[in-house]
């Protein structure tokens, strides 16, 4: 079909970005309808969160690292043991320690394949630095070895 108006041309579409109203402008809502954004406040905000953000995150590695070097005070180490029948192992502990400072040490035994057998919490007296001390450990089987779980 053919265009029977003469002299009349068709509206232009706006280019994307640009308002109907007048040309070259940026789309933007009417004033006063959505309130103003403070773009200064926002970054000012924004900065604080991030500030905080990263403090804390430094506290917590910082907090971390100081628990995983002071370490403990008391530390032990196992100087024999021997297996002395089915149901008992024999072990001696050298458990290093402040003056005066109590301590308690936990010590276990394992059969051949593995299979924890015996354990005990032994507790160690507050007297000089380093001390040796023996255990009898009961077990349920025969046990192959004679370990420190740890010191305390």
């Amino acid at each position: 079909m053919a265009d029977t108006t003469q002299g009349v041309r068709p509206a232009e579409q706006p280019a994307e970005g640009q308002s109907a109203g007048q040309p070259g402008t940026p789309l933007r809502p009417p004033v006063g309808r959505y309130g103003t954004r403070d773009l200064a406040k926002a970054r000012r905000r924004g900065k604080r969160i991030y500030y905080v953000t990263v403090s804390l995150a430094l506290a917590l590695v910082a907090a971390i690292a100081y628990k995983y070097i002071s370490g403990s005070s008391v530390s032990g180490e196992v100087q024999t043991f021997q297996v002395v029948s089915a149901h008992e192992v024999r072990i001696t502990l050298d458990v290093s320690k402040p003056d005066g400072q109590a301590a308690s040490c936990t010590v276990r035994s394992r059969d051949e394949n593995g299979a924890e057998v015996g354990r005990v919490t032994v507790a160690i007296p507050a007297s000089g630095g380093e001390q040796l001390t023996t255990v009898l450990l009961k077990t349920t089987s025969r046990g192959t070895t004679g370990e420190l779980v740890g010191c305390s």
